[in-house]
């Protein structure tokens, strides 16, 4: 599943997708102030889609987004996904490219549905999860739905980390920790990009062979969420070895568990961020 920046020849699908909303965001595809927005994203590159089959322009599209970025100010303004594609991480995906766009330090926004609006639970969820938090109210959109703002800051550098798998079990460790509401919890291994680092990737190698020595497949990136004012990027990988020598000064516990066992940590409160289990969860998506 790919993300492109859309092409005039993808106007009638983005309309036709619109259409499918409008119950819950208000007339959009015969309104001409939504088409001059939709036509001045797309000549700024920041329009993006993700069309059905990865097809060239023109061809059906799964979601889109529309984002406005103005550093330090960035705002998702238009967010949908097709509903026969809804629950296979669409959404997500989107998000993910416009966060790579973003600089630190940075102000993101989205207004979505207000609590309790029948139909707009998955959007809500879908923010919070990626660590976007509910700030003030919005106005009521043009379908008389009244709105929420979610808002973040983000002011610290980016992390990389990684759902190591081996086998059906998944590594958490946990790391020199000193905030007393997470010691004792569990996470994923990785830590931050070093300025030194020529892209995410390499960064994610390098901190899993400062944490363990070992070398990694990476298997592919998963998802990007925003947790105490960072970004978090995490990629799913395998051991190259199963050697590890884990760094007493890094690492302070370490532990391989099934995703039946993560499942029931999440629930008992014992993971670090919130991430790890949806991160783990998505991860199982991407092998045959």
């Amino acid at each position: 599943m790919r993300v492109h920046i859309a092409h005039p020849d993808d106007i009638p699908g983005w309309l036709q997708l619109a259409a499918e909303v409008e119950p819950l965001f208000g007339p959009m595809a015969h309104d001409p102030v939504f088409y001059r927005a939709l036509r001045k994203n797309i000549e700024r590159s920041t329009a993006f889609c993700v069309r059905e089959g990865d097809g060239p322009p023109g061809s059906p599209l799964m979601g889109g987004l529309l984002f406005s970025p103005h550093p330090p100010h960035y705002v998702i303004g238009w967010l949908a996904v097709a509903e026969r594609w809804r629950g296979h991480g669409v959404g997500h995906r989107l998000i993910d490219h416009a966060l790579d766009l973003v600089q630190i330090p940075a102000d993101i926004a989205v207004t979505t549905f207000a609590e309790g609006i029948q139909g707009g639970e998955t959007a809500r969820r879908l923010y919070h999860r990626i660590g976007l938090r509910p700030a003030e109210s919005g106005p009521t959109n043009p379908a008389g739905i009244p709105t929420q703002v979610y808002r973040c800051n983000l002011s610290r550098t980016p992390t990389v980390r990684a759902v190591m798998q081996h086998e059906d079990r998944y590594l958490l460790v946990q790391h020199d920790n000193h905030l007393p509401e997470t010691i004792g919890k569990w996470g994923l291994p990785g830590g931050r990009v070093d300025p030194t680092d020529t892209d995410r990737e390499s960064a994610l190698r390098r901190e899993l062979r400062e944490e363990f020595q070992v070398e990694v497949e990476v298997i592919g990136f998963l998802h990007t969420y925003i947790y105490r004012e960072r970004l978090h990027h995490i990629f799913h990988v395998r051991p190259v070895s199963m050697d590890l020598v884990f760094d007493p000064n890094e690492i302070l516990g370490h532990t391989w568990l099934t995703y039946e066992e993560i499942e029931a940590w999440e629930t008992a409160g014992k993971l670090h961020t919130g991430f790890e289990y949806p991160a783990i969860t998505a991860s199982r998506k991407t092998l045959p």
